[in-house]
């Protein structure tokens, strides 16, 4: 079958680069217009015009023809971004991040070509109301325990949230993002997928995590045709939390080792727990074990030491993600496509599916060729060319 432009993949060129119509037309000397009528279909560029704005946009040229695949086509849920301000440059990282989750969903369409991709095992929500927007905050610290109990974890802390949320199939990847936007999810057709900042730290990367999963659990019914106003993201973005402080930090066990509601205590309780002194704070204050003005006191004993914008053991290393990486691994190993083979056939752009994989950019490339001719003395053994 003969390969054609998909029109979709000029816009997330675009996107991934945070690019308008305008923007791009001054850096490829190619008319708003002509890009405009290539991004809705109606007209396609020449494969010169294609090697253009490949090289602008910094993305294959066969990123172009790379065809729609069944998950990255299909109805997803709404994408939920931690703030609706709508400035421009908020816009453009709103626009790269949705385009991101449709590429890790097109990496996933890959791998299932070759290997059967284990269902998504997240639990589900289901509100005696019948509607997760009215959820008290009690419901949702009932439903953090219960998934702590489906799960199998106990009361005790989570030692590697990435693994645990990885093992009901949900991809996780680190790309960087704004400040901000910490992280986003969303659900295509049957599978769900997380993106979070690879520039956060350990404690905050492991909460943010929970806060995505916590929106796959709550909020799989909030589809991308809603309009998420102001009041409705009011609702979700609290509800997100309370879900991620109850399940990294069970009341019960957490509580009974608060000897001391101190920064000093909560710095100790830190390395147990592997969750911020923030977010610990904010635990508390979540389960009226603190006041407003103890909250905001121990936040501003944070700034003045200088913990609010990086705390003790903020220098360790984030948690891996594993899940897109074991996939290709074993596709390597069993099959018969190897990682440079899987790039070369997904056609994606080569950062992105290095930060996918969770390996260097070069590591997709070809191996440089082996030396087979041999050289034989008159007298002597056999020496490799070199």
């Amino acid at each position: 079958m003969q390969a054609k432009f998909q029109p979709k993949r000029l816009q997330q060129a675009r996107h991934l680069k945070r690019m308008s119509l305008g923007e791009l037309g001054v850096a490829s000397e190619i008319s708003r217009q002509a890009l405009s009528q290539f991004e809705r279909g109606e007209r396609m560029p020449l494969p010169e015009t294609m090697e253009k704005l490949a090289s602008v946009l910094s993305v294959p040229t066969e990123f172009f023809l790379r065809p729609i695949g069944r998950l990255e086509g299909s109805a997803r849920t709404v994408v939920h971004y931690r703030s609706l301000k709508r400035t421009r440059d908020i816009i453009k990282e709103q626009q790269r991040a949705a385009t991101i989750l449709e590429l890790c969903a097109a990496v996933v369409d890959t791998l299932e070509q070759h290997i059967e991709y284990q269902a998504a095992s997240v639990p589900r929500a289901y509100p005696s109301s019948g509607n997760v927007l009215k959820l008290s905050g009690d419901e949702v610290e009932d439903i953090a325990a219960e998934t702590r109990k489906m799960l199998g974890l106990g009361n005790g802390p989570i030692s590697d949230m990435a693994l645990l949320v990885e093992n009901l199939s949900v991809p996780i990847i680190y790309t960087p993002l704004p400040r901000g936007m910490d992280g986003m999810s969303a659900w295509f057709a049957d599978r769900p997928f997380i993106v979070v900042s690879s520039e956060c730290s350990y404690a905050r990367s492991r909460l943010n995590i929970a806060h995505e999963f916590g929106h796959l659990i709550l909020h799989q019914e909030i589809s991308e045709e809603m309009d998420l106003d102001t009041e409705t993201f009011n609702i979700v973005e609290p509800q997100a939390w309370r879900f991620a402080g109850a399940f990294m930090l069970p009341a019960k066990s957490f509580l009974s080792e608060i000897y001391s509601v101190s920064v000093e205590a909560l710095s100790i309780l830190k390395k147990k727990w592997g969750v911020s002194i923030a977010a610990m704070i904010k635990r508390l204050h979540d389960l009226d074990v603190i006041d407003d003005a103890q909250r905001r006191n121990l936040n501003i004993q944070l700034r003045i030491k200088g913990m609010n914008k990086r705390e003790p053991g903020d220098d360790m290393s984030r948690e891996r993600a594993r899940l897109i990486n074991r996939a290709a691994t074993f596709l390597s190993e069993n099959g018969d496509l190897s990682i440079h083979g899987l790039a070369a056939e997904a056609m994606l752009p080569r950062q992105f599916l290095a930060e996918a994989l969770e390996l260097a950019p070069e590591q997709l490339l070809p191996p440089p060729p082996k030396n087979v001719i041999q050289f034989k003395m008159k007298n002597g053994p056999l020496s490799n060319a070199s």
